[in-house]
């Protein structure tokens, strides 16, 4: 698999992901249905009434009758563009759960193809170190047979050959350990049957940062200015109760003794309904929409120092990770041109046993470090862009 692969399969199984399109296109579909209270309403009847005197032995002939009935609000107490107001809220809600989705999972796949990544890698090393230690080992056999060696350094060079090969079978259960975690991500059922090809495209980080105009950009302030705006319309839902209603409605109907419906009536009639009391609901349903508008508010304020020491926090991070991999990269470079003079030098009898073993273990060591400094600048990476809200998934 190849990245750009991975991305395809991860953006098209993702379970999350999928939740939040399907409440975004919920939430598309609230807002027109917010608009329906500007359109006029049409309703149709068709009707048979029989009745029947009690006082009589005579049944009455049916009635038939059908109705067409049109009507609009003219004023609901500004309800209606509060409702619409409201809803659209609740789509940037939806559009800023999407955006967070779409980083989540972008960090989990970054990361879990830089485990694999560095976990394959680290495979290889630890059978490069394996058939190192072997060689030293025999070259420290060979100095012991000939009496320029003691024991314990035979001893120990034995004992880091035991390592190795433990430490080959650590890698071989990372390994599988990461495929699985891989797989999850993409979900896919045989991880083992899985191989990287390529590596996550990485950038360079930004030599300064408007923090002030990247908290306003992240989907988490987004959400919760329209989580606020969203209670804003709620009170001016609630708000609508006090008002007056307005509406116009007009009936065309037909009625007779039978389906032939010859006598028709029509109708048109305009009613204002004025609210008087409701027993206090309509107060305390203000109030209440009130309190939710300034907790929305007040969240907000607090989620802004709260993203601000994220972002803080996940660019530093971020650039320090990048630095330190230069650093490492470095260390590695000198230990190995260090380690391969130190060979020739102690084969030649002209360094100890113990001033080697020092620069061996250093070299091993720097490899590490390398394998994982590098899957660290890739997490670091996508952690900087998960605390913005962007990412690889489309």
């Amino acid at each position: 698999l190849t990245w750009e692969e991975s991305v395809r399969q991860a953006a098209a199984v993702n379970p999350d992901l999928r939740v939040a399109r399907d409440n975004l296109r919920a939430a598309e579909m609230d807002v027109r249905g917010a608009g329906s209270g500007f359109l006029p309403k049409l309703t149709g009847s068709a009707t048979k009434t029989d009745t029947n005197d009690a006082t009589t032995t005579t049944t009455s002939t049916p009635d038939y009758s059908t109705a067409l009935t049109a009507s609009q609000n003219l004023f609901a107490g500004f309800r209606d563009q509060a409702s619409v107001a409201q809803a659209r809220a609740n789509r940037a809600v939806a559009e800023a759960n999407l955006r967070t989705a779409r980083a989540r999972l972008s960090f989990d796949l970054k990361s879990a193809f830089a485990a694999l990544r560095t976990a394959d890698d680290a495979l290889t090393l630890s059978a490069d170190i394996l058939r190192r230690r072997e060689q030293n080992l025999r070259l420290v056999e060979l100095r012991y047979e000939s009496g320029r060696e003691n024991k314990g350094s035979l001893y120990l060079s034995q004992a880091t050959l035991s390592q190795a090969r433990f430490e080959s079978l650590q890698a071989e259960h990372a390994q599988r350990v990461a495929q699985a975690q891989f797989a999850r991500v993409l979900g896919r059922d045989n991880p083992q049957t899985m191989r990287l090809a390529g590596e996550v495209p990485i950038s360079t980080p930004p030599a300064q940062v408007d923090f002030a105009q990247a908290v306003q950009d992240t989907p988490d302030q987004q959400r919760a200015l329209a989580q606020v705006e969203a209670a804003k319309a709620g009170v001016d839902i609630a708000s609508s109760t006090f008002w007056p209603s307005l509406d116009l409605s007009g009936t065309a109907s037909r009625s007779g003794d039978d389906w032939q419906l010859d006598e028709r009536r029509n109708s048109v009639s305009l009613s204002l309904t004025v609210p008087i009391f409701s027993g206090g609901k309509d107060y305390y349903g203000v109030r209440s929409a009130g309190a939710k508008e300034s907790a929305a508010e007040a969240t907000r304020e607090g989620l802004i120092r709260q993203l601000r020491a994220q972002l803080e926090q996940a660019y530093a991070g971020y650039a320090q990770a990048v630095a330190k991999l230069g650093v490492d990269e470095d260390f590695l470079k000198a230990a190995s041109a260090r380690a391969e003079i130190a060979r020739s030098k102690y084969s030649n009898g002209l360094m100890s046993f113990e001033d080697w073993d020092i620069i061996e273990n250093d070299l091993i060591n720097r490899q590490k470090a390398v394998l994982q400094s590098r899957r660290d600048r890739v997490t670091a990476e996508a952690a900087w862009e998960q605390a913005l809200g962007n990412g690889a998934i489309p």
